[in-house]
């Protein structure tokens, strides 16, 4: 027995893609059960029992050839979404151009009609270090050329040419990571920003405050920095700077910080510790005023960019005088002044920006942008306004007619109404994306969670947003107190040909109200309209697994749902009354043991319907659902399932759970190989018999995670 099982290792290599295969466990190829690995392994057929001519003409129907094609033809093409609004947008020096920063590079945007016209990253190969997030961006001031200045994590700064990408100029910043930058008005190759330091340590986890140094860069053309420390800041910083350069103004929650900056290098500090949180600040451009935006919706005019108020020594607390203009009923996210001073800008969680006319005091709204207003930015020559938003948006208005010139937007986070705190999103909605990546079936858009109750449609190729569609309305409050009963789409499937959509929506954890809708797509119009909707599908929770059968031929279209809380699924079929009236019924409701279903799949020709109950996967046949045709387990000890899919248009079947994949060859009613790693997803192609299995390294490892492709035909990564 001991040979046995040394053979069954040679045939596993041990190579860096397959060094996880610790154990191989000598089995009979057609017995039915077979023994759990005591390790994370891999178990493999016997080779000591000769395959049967069924097996035989599995394997021929599993050409390793075409498998190695479809290996080849997977290569990485490009990465798709990204944040779009994680720092302000910044415009070119001619107004014609906007920049954005996305991840490790600057995306370059047309204003006019916010198509993209360059897309600047770090070349590591030419640059000789690793690709950083970029913290900060900043146009150059240089009216000769179009470029723009990035702050990456890797300390260094850049400087590039926006037409054709190509880098002119990098620094070496010798104060470590610079943050919150912001330009020198009177020099072109200063800034101000935040040099970030070692954190504030707290004996609550993960609750380190960050430190900064507000700092003076001089970046000259030879290649060298000269840093001229300010000030200190603790906690999340804001800052900005007076047209003169004289004055730098930064908060970090409760405090403000007012600074003089003299020509000889003196600095004068004044403080203010605030009973409101602080959420914005702007200088007023031709007013001593510093604009202070409060959580409270308030936005206060400080009467105090005064030399002669001040002083020319540092204060604490001293008193100035303050009025309040005062429209919005949350948090004033951004404050910005047009270069005139005669109008105001500002914008909050009501998702309204408020143009305030300071002369007369006339206010104008632009109401309905779609989600939180996180910042505005003023074009150079003051004939736009990009506002960006919190469901990662950007529009582009016309500041004469407030009017929409263009909108781009990027993957919305799921339920972005929630905190943006990621303990608290965390707790308040564990999966907000419950539906995965769903690939529509005739356009190839991914489809998953958006907003609450919609579903976004996405497309990788073009990296562009397609479209947002409302599964359930709801009424939408303002404010940081989320709606206890939003809706949230819990699944969406589509048939084989595009032409039906079927979504699980819900509206409280505890699935009290649960929805099944089957949409149906209009030819002419190409959108999806509600054609029946199903209250409570299952009795007692909501719905763990959907799945449409492929077509065929003289047979009603079905669709199945698994029961989270009921030990059943249900078979619904498509009914046709006349000749443009469709509805879904419920054809059979079946059981197996009293247990809970947790996964369904059909076959390539509709043929199977293969349920997980627990740790055990029945066959039925769907047109009639009376008994199981067959029950396979692989043993006693398996762990109880979570997915289930036939692998291409082959003889075998995947199921796995959270620790262990099993691929079963159904000709031989038996286990062809196991994979015991801890498991992150799976997904099968629909056509070619290739898998991908996303893992991680070790269980207690979870950003070490691998992508492994896979024929069902051996365990060993491609």
């Amino acid at each position: 027995m001991a040979g046995k099982k040394s053979a069954v290792k040679a045939a596993v290599p041990s190579t860096p893609k397959a060094n996880h295969a610790k154990q191989a466990i000598d089995r009979p190829a057609e017995t039915m059960d077979v023994d759990a690995p005591q390790e994370s392994g891999i178990v493999g057929s016997s080779p000591r029992r000769r395959k049967s001519k069924k097996s035989k003409k599995a394997a021929e129907n599993t050409d390793p050839s075409n498998v190695d094609e479809a290996y080849r033809a997977v290569e990485l093409k490009q990465v798709s979404g990204g944040t779009l609004t994680h720092e302000a947008i910044v415009f070119s020096s001619d107004s014609s151009l906007f920049f954005l920063a996305k991840d490790n590079a600057v995306a370059v945007y047309n204003v006019e009609n916010a198509e993209m016209v360059q897309s600047i990253a770090v070349d590591n190969k030419k640059q000789g270090d690793q690709a950083a997030t970029i913290h900060a961006i900043v146009a150059d001031p240089d009216q000769s050329r179009r470029g723009v200045y990035t702050f990456s994590a890797d300390s260094r700064a850049r400087l590039w040419d926006a037409d054709t990408g190509r880098l002119i100029r990098q620094w070496r910043l010798p104060g470590g990571v610079a943050a919150y930058v912001v330009a020198d008005p009177l020099r072109s190759n200063a800034f101000y920003c935040g040099m970030r330091q070692a954190p504030v340590k707290n004996q609550k986890p993960n609750m380190d405050k960050m430190r900064y140094t507000i700092s003076r860069l001089t970046l000259a053309e030879d290649g060298s920095v000269e840093t001229e420390p300010l000030f200190k800041m603790t906690g999340t910083v804001g800052l900005c700077v007076r047209g003169d350069s004289q004055w730098v103004a930064a908060y970090a929650k409760f405090r403000v910080v007012l600074a003089q900056v003299r020509g000889n290098g003196q600095v004068v500090e004044h403080s203010w510790r605030m009973i409101e949180r602080v959420s914005a600040l702007a200088f007023h451009p031709g007013e001593p005023v510093l604009a202070v935006g409060d959580w409270r919706g308030r936005i206060m005019f400080w009467h105090c960019v005064d030399i002669q108020l001040l002083g020319s020594e540092p204060t604490s607390d001293r008193r100035v005088t303050r009025n309040a203009h005062h429209w919005h009923a949350h948090r004033v996210n951004t404050i910005a002044f047009a270069e005139s001073g005669t109008t105001m800008l500002s914008g909050g969680e009501e998702g309204v920006l408020v143009l305030w006319q300071l002369v007369t005091g006339a206010r104008a709204f632009v109401p309905r942008l779609g989600s939180d207003v996180m910042g505005v930015a003023i074009s150079p020559d003051q004939a736009h306004y990009a506002v960006t938003l919190r469901d990662n948006t950007v529009k582009v208005l016309a500041a004469a007619t407030r009017s929409l010139v263009a909108s781009l937007q990027g993957l919305t986070f799921a339920d972005s109404s929630q905190p943006t705190h990621p303990r608290l999103a965390r707790a308040l909605q564990p999966n907000a994306f419950t539906t995965g990546l769903v690939v529509h079936p005739t356009t190839h858009h991914v489809v998953l969670n958006g907003e609450p109750g919609h579903l976004q449609v996405y497309s990788a190729l073009s990296d562009r947003h397609v479209v947002s569609v409302e599964i359930a309305s709801f009424n939408r409050t303002g404010g940081s107190q989320v709606a206890a009963r939003q809706p949230h789409v819990d699944l969406v499937q589509y048939s084989s040909d595009g032409a039906w959509m079927a979504t699980v929506d819900s509206r409280s954890e505890q699935d009290a109200e649960c929805y099944l809708k089957f949409w149906n797509l209009d030819p002419a119009t190409q959108k999806y309209r509600l054609a029946t909707r199903i209250d409570a599908p299952h009795m007692g929770g909501g719905v763990s697994a959907l799945a449409f059968q492929p077509p065929r031929a003289g047979q009603p279209l079905l669709c199945v749902t698994t029961g989270r809380a009921e030990a059943c699924f249900r078979v619904w079929a498509l009914q046709t009354r006349g000749t443009d009236h469709h509805f879904w019924t419920c054809r059979s409701t079946a059981r197996y043991r009293e247990q809970l279903p947790r996964a369904v799949a059909f076959s390539a020709d509709g043929s199977t319907l293969a349920v997980a109950f627990g740790g055990a996967v029945t066959l039925w046949d769907p047109a009639t659902c009376l008994a199981p045709a067959a029950v396979l387990v692989a043993s006693a000890q398996t762990p109880a399932l979570s997915g289930l899919a036939f692998v291409g248009e082959s003889s075998y079947l995947a199921a796995w759970s959270s620790t262990r994949l099993d691929m079963w060859n159904l000709l031989t009613g038996s286990v062809w190989w196991t994979l015991a790693m801890p498991l992150v997803a799976v997904t099968v192609h629909p056509r070619i018999p290739l898998l991908a299995v996303a893992a991680y390294q070790t269980p207690s490892g979870p950003l070490d995670a691998s992508l492994l492709l896979l024929s069902p035909e051996s365990p060993n990564p491609l």
